[in-house]
């Protein structure tokens, strides 16, 4: 076999040991020193440039797909502007006073109770959104729902939109729990959020 000279400046007290290991094994120095680089380039992965390029090709399309399913994400869930959350608080106010008249509650108390049952009934529903859908209606300085608070709770397993619901349910003095999702003759989420009070007119004319 043709050999060719290769140079190497290494640490003197590791020369000796490489000595030492080629006297152990029966070996001359170049031939252990060539067993030994043998051995090592035998265990290293085998991995061609074409398929170092399919696995980079993969960890792209991979982290494509995350981008696009988080943009596909923000596209189905909307933010609501100022004005149309202040239409959509409105709007609950003006509906829970026409119900308080309506049915003839002896109190507030009374009438929010028979509300909020219509709605605390949903999975997604906690004792926070109890409050803070309390406060933005009967605190003179109470913030509205924000457009977080109300997209989080889309994401219920039975109704997706359990305010509005709530308060078909508690008009019509339907059953607690049924999602009214699919009713058409009554204003949207989204059409409450953009008229607010001029909807609840055409309820209870």
């Amino acid at each position: 076999m043709k050999r060719t000279q290769l140079n190497v400046s290494i640490d003197p007290k590791l020369l000796e040991k490489i000595k030492e290991s080629a006297r152990i094994s029966g070996k001359s120095l170049v031939g252990f020193v060539s067993d030994c680089f043998i051995n090592q380039i035998e265990n290293l992965p085998v991995e061609s440039i074409e398929s170092r390029f399919k696995l980079i090709e993969q960890r792209l399309q991979l982290i494509e797909e995350k981008i696009e399913f988080s943009a596909l994400q923000a596209q189905k869930t909307p933010t609501f502007t100022s004005q149309e959350l202040q239409n959509f608080n409105e709007f609950i106010k003006a509906i829970f006073k026409e119900e308080l008249k309506r049915k003839g509650y002896k109190s507030i108390k009374e009438a929010w109770n028979d509300f909020i049952n219509h709605i605390n009934c949903f999975d997604q529903w906690d004792e926070t959104c109890s409050f803070r859908l309390k406060e933005s209606l009967f605190f003179e300085d109470g913030d509205p729902l924000t457009s977080d608070e109300i997209n989080q709770l889309k994401e219920g397993e039975i109704c997706p939109q359990p305010i509005r619901t709530g308060i078909i349910n508690w008009i019509n003095n339907s059953d607690r729990g049924k999602c009214c999702c699919s009713v058409k003759d009554f204003p949207s989420q989204q059409q409450i959020c953009e008229k607010g009070l001029m909807l609840v007119k055409d309820i209870y004319s």
